[in-house]
């Protein structure tokens, strides 16, 4: 081939790809919704991409650069996302006109994966509705209070370890390392029904998969763009952005545990108790991958969350010593109610003053940036005062700015500050409705929340019965600024002083 004609092909072949890559970047402008410039491939993430920035920051400055308008053009790598910033549209979207937006965007493709398109998160409308009725009993008061007990059990392991580093009075902890281990038992044993002690075996073979699996970084950050950006590479080169191996681990171990316990009539207050006892009353036939998919989205949407909400909570604690001082005291009203008994679930609820902090800290700290809707058909949607704003049509995706609408100050007065007494009874009233959603709204809101604050309760009350939290010579100074990517911890670590109150 002559050199001319070499040069002919790689051209046309440089312009295709290019044309490929940026044929969505004129969508908002023919539909007249305002945006800003993407790059190729990235989109509006680039910062991110590039570690330069936080996906929840990007989306904090996006919505502050752009909270005038009440719907406006964001891109999600290639894909054009309308982000919608006015509180009562997406309370429209999400509840009242739930049925043109009735599912999630799949972060990744999932088609060839049972294990990963089962998940509750992924499902699609009737069979997400069924598994969405089968799995809400699981989470009712009843159910997480006799699951509580096997929760005590993690904190008193580590507690016990926590102490066990104190001999002189004080030491200087990595909050998220610390608190990982802690998260991964309660889960071992509240969802898979089996005994991991990862304090005292920190290379057990569950840990080691779930950090694994819950750690987006180097190969997996690539996998993920790719799989945002070009879904098809992946399928035609045979890769899964989750390693076969460890996700063929969780099967076995949910179904080895099923029959083991049917065979057995073992009973345990469980989650694998608690589905197979929800698949024999539901109507629907679930196959034992359906529910193994339910432990899997459990395991995939706690490791990480709720570790980082405990982290995020004690950062602020220790950033904040008379709001820890309150919380201490309130604590110690709780400690003498129990007269030496374990927490309980119903009087980890009556610290009213620990849900102020927790509310306050999923404000200011937003564990899930943003979540999504899809269009499903054509919708025009409206003002309060009934006037058309704008038509989705079917396929178009649909995002609304947690993080955003928590750090507005129309919102919340002076959001950079932690103010747990926004949440008071006397205050939270006032809170603008569909302002706060940090589990999502709607029919489609996260169903483990209830779940997620039981734990974040008991454990904080522990620490802080226990320990003062105090800034360490590692602590980061600037701690919002210092996560970097997709992810929610800072490049320095959630580093604190514990110094023992006893």
């Amino acid at each position: 081939m002559a050199f001319l004609e070499i040069v002919v092909v790689a051209s046309l072949a440089l312009w295709l790809a290019y044309r490929w890559l940026t044929i969505y970047h004129d969508e908002f402008k023919k539909r007249n919704i305002p945006y800003e410039k993407p790059y190729p491939v990235v989109g509006n993430f680039g910062n991110v991409v590039m570690n330069k920035d936080s996906a929840q920051k990007t989306i904090i400055d996006f919505y502050k650069r752009n909270k005038m308008h009440k719907i406006v053009g964001f891109f999600n790598f290639r894909k054009p996302v309308y982000i919608i910033n006015e509180p009562e549209m997406i309370k429209k979207i999400c509840i009242k006109d739930f049925d043109n937006f009735p599912n999630h965007t799949p972060f990744i493709n999932v088609d060839d994966d049972p294990l990963l398109s089962g998940m509750l998160t992924i499902m699609k409308d009737q069979r997400w509705k069924n598994m969405r009725n089968t799995l809400t009993p699981v989470f009712t008061t009843a159910k997480m209070r006799n699951m509580f007990p096997l929760m005590n059990e993690c904190f008193s392991e580590c507690i016990k370890n926590l102490k066990m580093q104190l001999p002189n009075g004080s030491c200087e902890l990595e909050m998220k390392q610390f608190m990982t281990k802690l998260s991964n038992d309660i889960i071992a044993s509240t969802a898979f029904g089996i005994s991991t002690n990862s304090y005292k075996d920190p290379n057990n073979q569950f840990y080691n998969v779930g950090q694994s699996l819950t750690n987006f970084r180097g190969s997996e950050m690539i996998k993920f763009t790719i799989s945002n950006v070009a879904p098809w590479i992946l399928k035609y080169l045979g890769i899964k952005i989750f390693d076969q191996k460890k996700t063929d681990y969780f099967m076995r171990l949910v179904i080895d545990a099923m029959k083991y316990r049917e065979k057995n009539n073992i009973v345990r207050p469980d989650m694998i108790q608690l589905l197979l006892e929800a698949k024999k009353e539901s109507a629907q036939h679930w196959s034992d991958e359906d529910i193994v998919a339910q432990c899997f989205v459990f395991f995939f949407a706690a490791f990480e969350n709720n570790t980082i909400l405990i982290c995020a909570a004690s950062h602020e604690l220790m950033s904040n010593p008379d709001v820890q001082q309150r919380l201490y005291e309130e604590c110690l009203e709780i400690k003498e109610e129990l007269q030496d008994q374990p927490l309980s679930y119903d009087i980890a609820n009556k610290m009213k003053y620990m849900d102020m902090v927790l509310n306050e800290t999923l404000r200011k700290w937003s564990i899930a940036a943003l979540t999504d809707r899809v269009c499903s058909k054509d919708y025009k949607l409206t003002d309060e005062e009934d006037n058309f704003v704008f038509e989705f049509k079917v396929g178009d995706r649909v995002w609304f700015p947690i993080s955003g609408l928590h750090m507005d100050e129309q919102h919340f007065e002076n959001p950079e500050e932690f103010i747990p007494e926004r949440f008071s009874d006397d205050n939270k009233g006032n809170i603008k409705p569909f302002t706060y959603i940090p589990f999502g709204a709607g029919p489609r809101n996260c169903i483990g929340n209830r779940y997620a604050l039981m734990q974040a309760k008991a454990m904080l009350y522990y620490l802080v019965i226990n320990c003062k939290l105090e800034r360490s010579e590692n602590t980061v100074k600037d701690i919002f600024n210092d996560i970097r990517g997709f992810g929610s911890s800072p490049r320095g670590g959630f580093w604190m002083r514990f110094v023992s109150r006893n």
